[in-house]
């Protein structure tokens, strides 16, 4: 059997992991670890014996999260023991659990919210089959968050490989594309910019994946220079929903068999119940949820539209309504600019000043000056940030996004 699982160096082929899951009579259901591997073989034998998990990501503070009783935090229970004879048997069983598995939502504001699911929701979009057979995926989520088990899933159903690279400086993240030959990878767009500026390609990668945040033009055509034989997606999910639907460009476009489940409510994107895990933070209007994602048709028959914004990240400026995403592009667009961050700050008179923190490429002397002078030329006036901050790096929540609170 090929391998699972590269992390720091260390190799685990499918042999090793059958091994694991033969030799436990134990799990976790409330499991905290720093260790993949161990929350790997820990996350299958709980799907594999049916029992529930809730996943908690290694360096949180259960205080942090309501419904966690920190006494119950990486305590055992027995299973019963089962006997595999190879991996398909353990993919069978996995794809025929009755587990539910919570998770918490990590977003880039706010506190946590705790959603439960069921495998075949999570499971939603994997597809399996020989055409998928001997990917190599760069790991580089999260893997007690929605995306990266979805990742987790549509490499492990069909015994693919993972090299983790999540939270990997820029050198090492290409090193080990390159040693390894990756195939496939699906991440932020924080983490892609984090590869910018473009240096060198990787023909290996045919496969690139978007999802989480909203992207820009500027950085898919560097993405094309640095995976020139890659297709690229960009994938519509949440903790709520788990994966949706998908896009090509920017355009997403709902599939036809659950474009009915869906609705539009003053540009907002509400999904139906029915397409949800189960949360009591949830609250619905009649049977749709409210996503909070502003979006804009590019063709209503036909399920195709654009995102604007978060709704709850527009920005009061003097009455007037600013997307920061938008502001955000015009300023990605802007040669010498690797990531920014636009917010408002409180202001008696305007309601909000408008702000940005921006991190420039390396050797990069773009100047205040510059960037208000090539913003002019692109935004009305009350869209362009009367603070500008330079910074050398920017904080992220655990699931690599840019922290906007």
């Amino acid at each position: 059997m090929g391998v699972f699982l590269i992390d720091n160096e260390k190799v685990y082929n499918y042999t090793d992991l059958l091994a694991s899951l033969n030799a436990s009579c134990q799990y976790y259901p409330l499991y905290k670890t720093a260790d993949i591997y161990a929350y790997f073989v820990n996350l299958i034998q709980s799907l594999i014996t049916n029992k529930p998990l809730v996943l908690l990501d290694s360096d949180l503070n259960p205080s942090e999260i309501d419904g966690v009783d920190e006494s119950m935090v990486n305590v055992a229970e027995t299973v019963e023991h089962a006997h595999y004879a190879n991996m398909e048997d353990v993919v069978a069983a996995l794809q025929q659990s009755s587990s539910e598995i919570t998770i918490f939502t990590s977003g880039t504001t706010g506190q946590p919210k705790k959603v439960i699911h069921s495998v075949s929701t999570l499971t939603r979009s994997v597809r399996t089959g020989d055409r998928y057979k001997g990917q190599i995926w760069a790991y580089a989520y999260n893997p007690t968050h929605m995306a990266g088990l979805q990742v987790f899933f549509q490499a492990f159903e069909n015994l693919n490989t993972l090299i983790n690279v999540f939270n990997k400086q820029r050198s090492e993240v290409y090193e080990l594309i390159a040693k390894h030959q990756v195939t496939h990878v699906s991440a932020t767009p924080t983490f892609y910019r984090l590869l910018l500026p473009y240096e060198a390609a990787y023909d290996s990668v045919v496969r690139v994946t978007l999802g989480g945040e909203k992207s820009d033009q500027n950085l898919y055509d560097n993405i094309v220079k640095i995976f020139p034989s890659a297709k690229i997606n960009n994938v519509y999910a949440s903790t709520e929903a788990g994966s949706l639907f998908a896009a090509k460009g920017d355009c997403f476009q709902i599939p036809e068999k659950i474009r009915g489940m869906f609705a539009v409510v003053d540009d907002e994107l509400l999904i139906h119940k029915s397409l949800l895990g189960r949360s009591d933070s949830f609250k619905f209007e009649g049977d749709y949820y409210h996503s909070g994602d502003l979006i804009e048709w590019v063709d209503k028959e036909q399920g195709l539209f654009r995102f604007k914004s978060r709704k709850n990240e527009l920005i009061n400026v003097g009455g007037y309504k600013v997307n920061p995403g938008e502001v955000e592009n015009v300023l990605l667009s802007i040669e010498g600019i690797k990531q920014v961050l636009v917010y408002g700050k409180a202001n008696s008179v305007l309601g909000n000043v408008l702000c940005a923190d921006i991190q420039l490429q390396e050797g990069s002397t773009l100047t205040n000056v510059d960037i208000k002078k090539a913003l002019a030329s692109q935004l009305q006036d009350f869209k362009i940030p009367r603070r500008i901050k330079f910074v050398e790096e920017f904080e992220l929540t655990r699931t690599g996004k840019l922290k906007r609170s």
